[in-house]
């Protein structure tokens, strides 16, 4: 991933050596900071910032200079910004990336609201920049990008309460996804429990509560 250009050693050989001599490629080179996107203002901070091999990385920027201010996922190929994508209404916690060099499958975690988590699946290649795949959104904060199952793509983990009988004093369960080529795909749910359970480490199996079955809002599905 990102632009290369070949160099040939010369020192001390001659015109015929220096034609056969051997190529090497050169990435660009990748700053310790990556630069703040233009749709951030200057009280605009990184919250991740995940690089690959191939001097590409994916940073999420969150505006903190106001409540519910903007967030921005920022696509560099070396120092350039090749791509980004404004996430109006959700506020950028979370993160990560797997896949092969050439192209790159991202999950990013977010919360929207005063209840509401969720996260956004996205495919990075040079050519089309960033391309958001599919969304899902939790009824409860803590939506939390993880590693579900055993191929190299992200997964999410995504909380809800069942809103019986208030948001307050209601258990709270987890939803579970595993992605696969872009799409969230729903595993199952754990039981609803008042304690804090902790994020999920494998993919939920239990029976999930309808939207129709709670009173608050309604589930996250894909869209």
């Amino acid at each position: 991933m990102g632009s290369r250009r070949s160099l040939a050693a010369a020192a001390g050989l001659g015109v015929a050596a220096v034609t056969a001599a051997a190529t090497v490629t050169v990435a660009p080179t990748v700053s310790e900071v990556p630069a703040r996107p233009p749709e951030c203002g200057p009280r605009c901070e990184p919250v991740f910032d995940v690089v690959f091999s191939g001097s590409a990385r994916l940073a999420g920027w969150r505006d903190t200079e106001a409540p519910g201010g903007p967030s921005v996922l920022a696509y560099y190929v070396g120092d350039r910004i090749r791509d980004t994508e404004v996430l109006d209404g959700r506020a950028v916690t979370d993160g990560t990336c797997g896949g092969r060099l050439a192209t790159q499958r991202c999950v990013v975690g977010f919360d929207s609201g005063m209840h509401g988590s969720g996260a956004l699946a996205s495919l990075l290649t040079e050519d089309r920049g960033i391309e958001v795949s599919d969304e899902v959104v939790g009824t409860a904060p803590g939506a939390t990008v993880a590693r579900l199952d055993d191929d190299d793509h992200p997964d999410v983990a995504l909380r809800h309460s069942t809103y019986e009988p208030s948001y307050a004093q209601a258990p709270q369960y987890w939803e579970t996804y595993v992605q696969s080529d872009g799409t969230f795909v729903r595993t199952g749910c754990t039981a609803p429990a008042h304690d804090k359970t902790p994020v999920p480490t494998e993919p939920a199996r239990g029976r999930c509560p309808e939207p129709d079955q709670r009173s608050g809002p309604s589930n996250g599905v894909p869209v």
